[in-house]
């Protein structure tokens, strides 16, 4: 917490939060000149994040932020599960969610002092917030519908498969808004990283690649959902061609996000206005699309309206996904958007051991494979970065 809101001399309650705290002395040498110098403001993308990250090395800031992800994102399958009634109205939820996420990354934000709000807000202008933060907004929405509409018509194997393909596609979409390039071995550590993906989600085995697992087999993205026997037809119409469609569109988000927070204005947007920005504009078209169809007003007259189904520990998975939301921002600011499918996949893997470990049952050989491959593929995206062309 006292790194998450900037206090000047913290406390020294733990080893980590001390290194931070000195990080952005003299004590730790500059590993190039265009390197982000880390303290705990630059962490959290306060003044001394108007210098952009360079995302070829990773940063402490980009190490912390990234395994912070990874956390909220093991947590958020069984927080949802045990506190979220899924009789909810799933708007009336996202529009709290984007409501909560605003109130967190505000309050981060004000935390950064003074000067730095005045400084992020100087020359700030509605045509250029809805430039930054409007259309990516508007892709996210879009990229929410067309994964729901591909979740509903593909079964859950093909599903996990195409969903994994969004870390490629933000790398193509960082190459071509930023010229992001990736050498020939990061390319092939992010293929290993999709096929562990796959292989850990159980979309394929290696006892036979891409065979369909009919009995018994788990999908952990959703924190462990059982394949039935008889699945759902899949349609490339309805399923695929979404699928594939949410899929590139949330590499555009993640790359203009990316973009956003990094180098808008020369120095890059702070992580927390962009996420208020992001917020209030999706939030207002989750209020348009609630008044302008007919279910939607439904909901409102309703009793207890968009609250139905609540109860008082509703708001725990709603307030870790927001927090999530925040954490997103800031990974994009300090590690990239194609270096955010590690640290989601990481989560994956989390999820997967933990759920292990609380059921008592251990982790296969292919779930074994994969992790080893994450390992293997994280090691390769960070040692082999593209050659620095010598002018």
């Amino acid at each position: 917490l006292q790194i998450l809101t900037n206090v000047r001399n913290p406390l020294p309650v733990a080893k980590f939060a001390a290194n931070l705290a000195t990080y952005g002395s003299n004590a730790v040498p500059a590993i190039s000149s265009t390197a982000l110098n880390v303290n705990p403001i630059a962490i959290m993308g306060g003044a001394a994040s108007t210098v952009a990250a360079n995302t070829d090395i990773l940063s402490t800031a980009a190490i912390t932020t990234m395994v912070m992800l990874a956390v909220q994102y093991c947590l958020q399958p069984p927080l949802t599960r045990k506190f979220l009634d899924s009789r909810a109205n799933k708007k009336g939820v996202t529009m709290v969610e984007e409501i909560v996420k605003m109130g967190f990354a505000s309050f981060f934000f004000i935390s950064c002092g003074k000067d730095v709000v005045s400084s992020e807000l100087h020359g700030w202008t509605l045509s250029s917030s809805l430039l930054l933060a409007g259309f990516p907004a508007l892709l996210y929405a879009t990229q929410g519908v067309l994964t729901y509409l591909g979740y509903q018509n593909t079964d859950s194997v093909t599903f996990n498969g195409l969903n994994q393909t969004k870390t490629l596609s933000a790398a193509l979409w960082c190459f071509l808004l930023m010229g992001k390039t990736q050498s020939i071995v990061q390319m092939a550590a992010l293929g290993i990283l999709l096929f562990s993906a796959m292989l850990f989600q159980g979309s394929i085995s290696l006892t036979g690649l891409f065979q369909k697992k009919v009995k018994g087999a788990d999908s952990n993205v959703n924190g462990g959902t059982n394949v039935e026997k008889t699945q759902p037809h899949t349609s490339f119409s309805k399923g695929i061609l979404p699928c594939l469609a949410a899929a590139f569109i949330s590499g555009l988000a993640g790359a203009l996000s990316q973009k956003g927070v990094q180098f808008a204005g020369g120095k890059g947007r702070s992580p927390y206005l962009y996420t208020i920005e992001l917020s209030v504009y999706s939030s207002i078209s989750l209020l348009i699309s609630m008044f302008a169809t007919k279910n939607g007003r439904k909901s409102l007259s309703e009793e207890g309206g968009i609250f139905k189904h609540w109860t008082p520990l509703t708001i725990i998975p709603i307030a870790v996904r927001a927090m999530g939301g925040v954490l997103t921002a800031l990974v994009h600011k300090h590690a990239g958007a194609t270096r955010k499918g590690f640290a989601l996949i990481l989560g994956l893997i989390l999820t997967g051991v933990t759920q292990s470990v609380i059921e008592g049952e251990p982790l296969s050989a292919n779930e074994l494979m994969a992790m080893v491959l994450v390992i293997l593929s994280s090691y390769l995206h960070l040692s082999y970065p593209p050659m620095a062309v010598v002018m």
